[in-house]
């Protein structure tokens, strides 16, 4: 289809400003010292449209650097966040940056669409400027992304001297040409050889020819890598700057009343040393070789993987701002110059699951605590029924999945459910040991009062795939609490499925949970139910195992054959469960496993639960280990 364009003058350029500012507020590439920024424009004459790029994308007028999420007074009082959006004009972006925000249009519109960003998208009129003279760390030819913009304008212009052709992009864009001079074919012409010379001195390339990100997958353990984590600083300046990241932190935020306050969202960053961080101060990704990888894989790999979307788009930004002048290029080169002998790889892909909503996906429903059970010393079980009947009605989960608890003023807490899908109550229940911040502020709390819930997120037990098999439950510690659905559906629903064996693990007999239910577990019929524990104290009575789950191994009567196994507790344990049963011949298919990370949204849109090309708030928390054992850096 051939292009609808139009010739805007430069000596009118200041009349076709002035005629936005009418009706929209207008922002554009302005001087800041001698570098630019995008900040407001009064006139056409503040604007540089001569510059190379800006500090920073203009990414930070969607995904804001800081957004409130909703506002909260006690749990009674919960208002959204949004502040009312005025239509606004962005004139003079890049192609990297028109890109790198249709990448972020995968992460914020694409399953659970985000109100906040999508309201400032829609509200938004984006005039790229396509680049007729490289910038000089910019390589966007080497993904497409530039030097001219194809799609995701309302308006393009390129310069030709001394007018710019105006390229149709959108209803609104064509609105705004009107007045305009038809191009001539001189003109079109004009432009593409402009265009054309700045691709042909772009000198900075990353080649990715073949499959690139097959090609870093085989070289994840390169020893490039490791002289490159010597540079890093692990400041996160690169992050900041980048158009298609939009990793974030949540937190909530309290008056000197401690009665009101709001929940905020801001910019977090892979590269900080406690952006994987849980209770118990674990971290997942301590070391900043892993960081680094994670970043330069996320953009160069990942992000495709994940969002089939681009997510480099070659600004060379990250390379401006880095103090150690860490290039991606010139990384990427030196692997290529000397790569690992090539081996078989398998992409990560990720499980289909798309959720329209036109409710807010930020906004807790509130649930009133029914009842309190105390397990073990820091552990309580919760049940907990929503207030609004209808939401109440119209609740359902899966076993295995998750809800984020909110206790207004400290935060949310992403915690499995402990209750069984098939026993429709109108309750549910999450057990909890009192480890961090949310979940300590629960444990103090009592029946009847009123905590927030989102939910429920992520992908269950494969309770489908195990009817007519054996099954193979390994728990540890709070682990068995994400398996109890699972033991009480199998109960309700004995002859649809084989022989069942729960194998559990505590530190010390103390810390057992679901005691009482035991004799109840041994009741159901073809089920054994073995018990050990790592220690036992002087004095305390114990009539069965001693030592690690796996010692268990060899008590139980589970064959390989047509058997399904399920495992949840500490990542060290689940390891060994797993290396253990492969030993003895089980395949990987049979192997499912439930991952805990920092999980802030529980969308996929933070980031923080990212374990490599995975977001285990929505690929899981439950996993199939044949899916995800060839993960780059591994999995436990």
């Amino acid at each position: 289809m051939p292009v609808e364009a139009f010739v805007l003058p430069k000596s009118e350029l200041g009349s076709f400003v002035a005629k936005l500012k009418a009706d929209y507020e207008v922002f554009g590439p302005v001087a800041k010292g001698p570098k630019f920024v995008f900040g407001p424009v009064e006139k056409a004459e503040d604007m540089r449209l001569d510059y190379d790029t800006t500090i920073l994308p203009p990414k930070k007028y969607f995904h804001q650097p800081e957004q409130d999420l909703m506002n909260f007074s006690g749990v009674a009082d919960i208002a959204e966040g949004k502040k009312p959006v005025g239509k606004r004009v962005i004139f003079g972006v890049h192609p990297c940056d028109v890109n790198g925000l249709l990448s972020l249009d995968k992460v914020f519109l694409g399953s659970y669409p985000d109100p906040y960003y999508k309201e400032l998208r829609d509200n938004t009129v984006v005039i790229a400027l396509n680049c007729v003279k490289p910038c000089e760390y910019g390589f966007c030819a080497s993904f497409n992304t530039g030097p001219e913009a194809d799609v995701g304008f309302d308006l393009s212009l390129t310069d030709i001297g001394d007018k710019f052709v105006v390229v149709i992009g959108s209803a609104r864009g064509k609105e705004m040409a009107a007045g305009l001079a038809a191009a001539a074919v001189e003109d079109l012409v004009a432009g593409k050889r402009a265009l054309r010379a700045c691709q042909h001195d772009m000198t900075r390339r990353i080649d990715v020819g073949g499959d690139l990100g097959e090609f870093l997958h085989q070289n994840f353990d390169h020893p490039v890598w490791m002289e490159e984590k010597e540079k890093c600083l692990a400041c996160g300046s690169c992050t900041a700057v980048c158009p298609t990241c939009y990793c974030f932190a949540v937190k909530d935020m309290v008056d000197l009343s401690l009665q009101k306050g709001g929940r905020t969202r801001m910019w977090d960053s892979c590269m900080f040393y406690e952006f994987s961080r849980v209770a118990l101060d674990h971290i997942f990704m301590p070391d900043r070789t892993a960081r680094l990888k994670q970043r330069m894989y996320h953009k160069l790999t990942y992000y495709q993987q994940q969002f089939n979307a681009t997510g480099c788009v070659g600004c060379g930004r990250c390379v401006a701002t880095c103090v150690k002048h860490i290039d991606p290029v010139d990384v990427i080169n030196r692997i290529q110059e000397n790569p690992l002998p090539a081996k078989e790889v398998t992409l990560y892909r990720p499980p289909v699951k798309i959720v329209h909503t036109k409710e807010n996906p930020w906004e807790p429903q509130k649930a009133v605590i029914k009842a309190i059970k105390k397990q073990t010393a820091d552990v309580n079980t919760y049940t907990f029924e929503f207030v609004d009947p209808q939401v109440r009605e119209s609740y359902t989960y899966d076993n295995g999945v998750f809800n984020l608890i909110s206790i207004f003023g400290i935060g949310e807490s992403a915690i499995s459910i402990s209750s069984c899908a098939d026993e429709n109550t109108g309750t549910f229940d999450h057990t909890v040991r009192a480890v961090g911040n949310v979940t300590n502020a629960l444990a103090k709390m009592q029946v009847g009062d009123v905590v927030g819930i989102r939910g429920p997120y992520g992908f269950g037990w494969p309770m489908e795939e195990m009817k007519g098999k054996n099954v193979l439950l390994v728990a540890g510690g709070i682990g068995l609490a994400p398996l109890r659905g699972v033991i009480k559906s199998i109960q309700k629903n004995r002859d649809q499925f084989g022989n069942f064996e729960i194998l559990y693990g505590s530190r010390t007999p103390d810390g057992m949970l679901f005691t009482d239910e035991y004799e109840e577990w041994r009741k159901i019929p073809n089920t054994r139910l073995y018990l050990t524990v790592d220690y036992v104290p002087p004095g305390v009575e114990w009539g069965h195992n001693i030592g690690v789950v796996t010692t268990l191994f060899d008590k139980m009567t589970s064959r390989k054959e047509n058997t399904i196994m399920i495992t949840c507790g500490p990542d060290i344990m689940m390891k060994f469960v797993v290396l253990d049963l492969l030993k003895r011949g089980w395949s990987p298919e049979q192997l499912y496993v439930s991952l805990e990370r920092r999980m802030s949204c529980g969308i996929k849109k933070c980031g923080n639960c990212q374990m490599g090309p995975v977001f285990v708030c929505q690929d899981g928390p439950v996993f199939k280990y044949a899916d995800i054992m060839n993960l780059p850096g591994g999995v436990f």
